[in-house]
């Protein structure tokens, strides 16, 4: 029966009954409805439930279809089962919004002014539209409310305005949309811990896209979605992401992406935190932050990805990050089983000079892992490694060796290996030992290189045994008394002492020294020829000779040290 509504209403019954659209308001800008005391422009809440419970006749499938209406009273579709469409477009409900628990088809709000939305677990088969809508609500529980929810469809906010200047704007914990989450070009503010876009342990099997979207909180973040999982790309580039505090601006600890991830142009700020908090994060694409600028706080670090794992690249290419007081970048123990395109500028304009660095730019790389570095010289990422990470760690100079050696370039992985070193003994002394220990590690790469570099070492292998054969021959022109040298042939025996000595050849001389210099091995000359060490001067160049042998020494330990600790340190 519809003897008891107004005309306009019995238009409305009408319209459903043969799924036809009816403007209530033809010619009336939405913004206008809410203060309209024209009674045609007015349908009440109370009707379009009684539509939907079937009530009023049996509707058209294409269902209810009203646009420029003003819905008066509490639109309650609270436990509702209906396999009715309801399409208000353009149309203000100044009043909330309730479909708690209700089964539904399509919901479409485009272009409407909404006041809060209710909706938890709400089982949508359709999809849920509020695209070009605005929502503005208060209080802790959400002004658009989807606790548990499952929408068959997509979850479509495009170009929305949704407030909550006392709670989260989008609330959406347990969220399950079994196509994609559209926020592109929203502008979305919310308050408070919680986050403005708050989706901890949702379910996106599509793709979600925040591109062009501006999502606000001053007092918490803008994207809280610790657990999300997203079947498809996560889009935000071109996104403004403000929040603040200590959970970071975009927070995805835990999340799964099974795209891409990407960022590309989007400004991301935190003057309280870290601007993007994804410990654990996984991430079966690319991670793409490429153009993007990123402003954090504090010394956990402007971009959080330790323990991370980005299956494909991890592209940070023209990305501009600061944070005053703490890492730029934080990628301890993530992994990147693609390429790693991170410009050594983005952290220090002065990468790959030599000596001491004072650009303040840091980062984690301890236990990172990838397998390739493009856009980067290996040069410039030890620079990073050696100079701006906040403490010694093997793991990053052997992860870039390995990768140098992969390359075939044996060169500079030994570069990178003796780098190390130079960084264990500057940054970790206490790990060699004592004093000493410290000088001999300090000799050690002087002259070995830590064993990776044998040049130098040959070298002054070779300038030993030189001053031993030049000590030798050296005795052989000093005389000690007259007709004696420091070096002459050694008297048969049974020969008067008063018999002269006589000279050694050149040959035997230097033979001499290098049969005193060689701690092994006896060229057998001294049999012949050999120091005279009864006398002062023959002593002398006995005591020098000793020295040059105790130098050969600590060389030939060297090398046998640097050469055993190659071996082992082959990645």
């Amino acid at each position: 029966m519809i003897h008891d509504l107004s005309d306009r209403e019995r238009e409305v019954v009408e319209a459903a009954r043969r799924g036809a659209w009816l403007t209530c308001a033809p010619g009336v800008p939405v913004e206008e409805l809410a203060g309209s005391d024209d009674l045609s422009h007015v349908v009440r809440a109370e009707l379009i439930r009684e539509l939907l419970l079937g009530r009023r006749g049996e509707l058209d499938p294409r269902g209810i279809r009203l646009m420029r209406a003003r819905i008066t009273g509490v639109l309650d579709l609270d436990g509702l089962r209906t396999d009715t469409p309801l399409i208000l477009v353009e149309c203000v409900l100044a009043e909330p919004f309730t479909a708690i628990q209700a089964r539904v088809a399509t919901l479409s709000f485009s272009g409407s002014h909404l006041s809060t939305v209710h909706a938890d677990g709400l089982r949508g088969d359709g999809s849920l539209i509020l695209r070009g809508a605005t929502v503005r609500g208060s209080g802790e529980g959400g002004a658009l409310r989807l606790l548990g929810a499952r929408i068959g469809g997509q979850l479509d906010c495009t170009q929305a305005e949704i407030v909550n200047d006392t709670g989260p704007a989008l609330a959406a914990d347990g969220l399950h949309v079994d196509s994609d989450l559209f926020l592109r070009g929203a502008t979305v503010r919310g308050s408070g811990g919680n986050g403005a876009v708050r989706l901890l342990g949702a379910r996106i099997s599509g793709q979600f896209a925040c591109a062009g979207a501006e999502v606000v909180n001053d007092t918490g973040p803008a994207l809280h979605a610790d657990g999300l999982h997203v079947g498809s790309t996560l889009y935000l580039s071109g996104a403004t992401m403000r929040g603040s505090g200590e959970r970071g601006a975009v927070r995805l600890l835990g999340a799964h992406i099974s795209g891409a991830l990407t960022c590309e142009q989007a400004q991301i700020v935190n003057d309280t935190g870290a601007v993007l908090h994804a410990d654990g994060l996984e991430v079966d694409g690319d991670l793409f932050l490429r153009g993007a600028t990123v402003r954090g706080s504090g010394e956990t670090g402007a971009v959080r990805l330790p323990g991370a794992h980005i299956r494909g690249q991890f592209n940070c290419a023209d990305m501009r990050v600061s944070n005053p007081s703490g890492l730029l970048l934080d990628l301890g123990k993530a992994r990147v089983d693609g390429a790693v395109l991170v410009p050594a500028r983005v952290v220090c304009p002065a990468a790959g000079g030599d000596g001491e660095c004072g650009h303040p730019g840091r980062v984690d790389l301890g236990d990172f892992a990838f397998t390739a570095l493009r856009d980067v010289d290996w040069r410039q990422w030890l620079h990073l490694v050696a100079h701006h990470t906040t403490s010694y760690r093997p793991q990053p100079f052997q992860q870039l060796a390995a990768i140098e050696r992969a390359a075939g370039h044996d060169g500079n992985a030994r570069q990178v290996l003796i780098a190390q070193q130079n960084d264990l003994r500057r940054r970790a002394p206490a790990a060699l030992g004592g004093r000493s220990a410290r000088a001999v590690h300090t000799l050690w790469g002087r002259l070995a290189g830590y064993g990776y570099r044998t040049r130098t070492l040959a070298l002054a292998l070779l300038l030993a045994l030189t001053a031993a054969g030049a000590a030798g021959y050296v005795a052989g022109q000093i005389p000690t008394r007259p007709g004696h040298h420091a070096a002459e042939r050694v008297t048969p025996p049974g020969s008067p002492t008063t018999t002269a000595a006589t000279r050694c050849s050149t040959i035997e001389l230097i033979g001499l020294g290098l049969d005193r210099g060689l701690p092994l091995g006896a060229t057998g000359l001294r049999a012949k020829c050999d120091l005279d060490t009864s006398t002062r001067r023959g002593q002398a160049v006995t005591l020098a000779i000793w020295i040059v042998q105790a130098v050969l020494w600590g060389l030939i330990t060297l090398a046998v040290a640097g050469y055993t600790n190659l071996i082992r340190k082959t990645p």
